[in-house]
C-alpha cells in the first residue's frame, strides 16, 4: 500500500463522517489548513506511540563534544536529528543491551548516556515521506488526526473520543502484527547494522 497525505487526510475525514474528499493536502480548504496544522506533530506522536518495524533503525552513535560531569555514566553521545524515540542502546562489539538516559544539554541539544562503549542506538526514526508507512501506520494516523480534530471539523466531541478509542485499538492490532515479522531465535551472520539500515 501507498499512502500519501491527501489519502490520510481524506480517511481522516472519513472517519468523523465528511464525506466530500479534499482535492489535495495543500487545497486552500479550511479542513487541509486545520490538518496541516497539526500533522507534523500527529505523525511525530504516533511514530513516538509505538515501536513500528517500518520507522526502526541503527545508528552507530558519535561521542558528544560536551558531557555532564555529575553523571554517573561513562560516555555522553549526540542524539540523532531523525531520531523520534530511543529505543536500544547497545555496545557494538556484544550487543548487549545497556542502561542509557536521554538528557539535555544548556544549549537545549539531546545527549544519549550510557556506559556502552561504541554504542549503537536503535531508534524511531522520523519517516516523513508517506509512500513508506505500513496500512497499519496510515490507519492509526489517521483516527489519531480525526480525534484531535473532531471538534472543528464535525462539531463532536464525541467523534473525536470514539477516534481515539479506535486509534488505541489499531497500536494492539499492530503490535501483532510487528511481532509476526522478523525471525527471532535463528542463526545469521550479518550484524543488525547491516540488516536494518
Amino acid at each position: 500500500m501507498t499512502s500519501s497525505k491527501t489519502q490520510i487526510y481524506n480517511i481522516t475525514l472519513n472517519i468523523l463522517g465528511v464525506s466530500t474528499p479534499l482535492e489535495n493536502s495543500d487545497f486552500d480548504d479550511n479542513r487541509a489548513i486545520l490538518l496541516n496544522n497539526y500533522y507534523e506533530l500527529a505523525r511525530d506522536y504516533v511514530l513516538k506511540d509505538f515501536d513500528w518495524n517500518f520507522a526502526s533503525c541503527f545508528k552507530k552513535l558519535s561521542l558528544c563534544g560536551e558531557g555532564i560531569e555529575e553523571s554517573c555514566y561513562k560516555y555522553c553521545y549526540d542524539y540523532p536529528n531523525d531520531c523520534i524515540c530511543a529505543r536500544d542502546v547497545f555496545s557494538k562489539d556484544d550487543f548487549v543491551l545497556k542502561k542509557f538516559s536521554i538528557n539535555a544539554l544548556e544549549n537545549g541539544s539531546k545527549i544519549i548516556l550510557t556506559d556502552a562503549e561504541d554504542a549503537v542506538l536503535r531508534y524511531t526514526k522520523r519517516i516523513d515521506k508517506e509512500v513508506f508507512y505500513s496500512a497499519e501506520y496510515t490507519m492509526a494516523l489517521s483516527y489519531y488526526l480525526a480525534s484531535l480534530t473532531s471538534n472543528v471539523i464535525s462539531g463532536s466531541l464525541q467523534k473525536g473520543e470514539l477516534a481515539y478509542e479506535k486509534y488505541r485499538q489499531i497500536l494492539k492490532h499492530a503490535k501483532l502484527i510487528n511481532a509476526s515479522e522478523g525471525a527471532e531465535n535463528l542463526v545469521d551472520d550479518t550484524t543488525y547494522i547491516d540488516s536494518r539500515c
